[in-house]
């Protein structure tokens, strides 16, 4: 078996994971991180003003969507520099003047080239100038004595195959499993340490067409409306949820309870009442994972305990409705 063989099945296992994790799950982070930002920045803050930070959080993800995909594109295209030099120097060795160039013609960086979405992407936020050569420099040089590079250039010929296989394994080695480049999307995008799994599976999309992806539209109809009706459900309906929330704190001050939990019971009980179509266990498991991840050690078995007294409170007065999802 071929290392290309096996690297694509690696791969596909991978992204058949992550393909899971791409869910309603990344929009409740971002719509509770949205109200607790705005929160600490004003207490008036109103659905329209959350609604069009969100959109902004979007954008961000999105320039980080393009600026991994053009680093991707620049390790690769950065061959032709490392050739010329090799070609340029005093004393040259036939090895000098051979450098195989074949990664700068991959049939995913060539696809990349074509897409326009990709071009606009680049243009709007700017990304072109804002990745360090010496940081391409580094990653090609570690990617270029990898045996799949190797093996990749021991012939000139070429397949899809192949050509996917490799930019995959560029993208592990060079990209998210890379201290260096990890480093740099962290400091240069607050948003990387929620949002790289997510990317991850973007990316390997990408690859498989990577001149017809959609850089532009990097959220579905459905779960952009999905957003939008949970930021406006929190503002709106918060007198109503806190009603449901306060009784239920006993022996706990309000004053004290961690604002991130009482945002993730929030959302959670807007969910339980007013999104029919997403199941209880559903919205409770999430907002306690998501509380066990993005708040204290405490906090999972809090946010359970309580959205869980308010589940059963509402279900005894039959204000909990749901009906199964009908997908259009």
């Amino acid at each position: 078996m071929s290392y290309y063989t096996i690297f694509a099945n690696s791969t596909k296992n991978r992204r058949t994971a992550l393909n899971i994790m791409i869910s309603r799950r990344n929009i409740r982070i971002k719509v509770f991180q949205t109200i607790y930002e705005l929160g600490q920045q004003n207490d008036t803050t109103n659905s329209a003003q959350a609604e069009s930070y969100f959109t902004k959080k979007l954008d961000n993800t999105s320039a980080l969507l393009g600026t991994i995909s053009q680093l991707i594109f620049l390790v690769c295209d950065y061959v032709l520099i490392h050739a010329n030099q090799r070609a340029s120097k005093h004393i040259v060795t036939e090895a000098d003047l051979n450098v195989s160039t074949k990664i700068a013609g991959n049939l995913i960086v060539e696809g990349l080239k074509r897409n326009t979405q990709f071009s606009e992407l680049l243009k709007k936020e700017q990304i072109s100038g804002s990745i360090d050569e010496d940081l391409v420099k580094k990653l090609f040089l570690q990617f270029s004595e990898t045996p799949l590079y190797k093996t990749y250039i021991s012939t000139s010929d070429r397949n899809l195959a192949e050509d996917k296989a490799l930019i995959q394994s560029l993208v592990s080695i060079c990209i998210f499993d890379n201290e260096n480049t990890t480093s740099f999307l962290s400091e240069k995008f607050l948003s990387w340490y929620t949002d790289s799994e997510m990317i991850q599976g973007w990316i390997d999309k990408l690859i498989q067409t990577p001149s017809s992806f959609s850089f532009l539209k990097i959220i579905s109809k459905d779960k952009l409306e999905y957003a939008h009706d949970l930021i406006k459900c929190y503002y709106d309906k918060k007198e109503i949820v806190f009603g449901l929330i306060e009784p239920k704190l006993v022996n706990w001050d309000a004053e004290r309870v961690a604002l991130i939990d009482l945002i993730l019971l929030h959302l959670g009980i807007c969910e339980l009442l007013y999104f029919p179509t997403i199941p209880v266990k559903v919205t409770i498991n999430e907002y306690i994972d998501l509380a066990k991840s993005f708040s204290t050690l405490q906090s999972g078995q809090f946010v359970n305990g309580l959205l869980d007294n308010v589940r059963k409170e509402l279900e005894s007065e039959q204000k909990i409705n749901k009906q199964a999802f009908i997908k259009k």
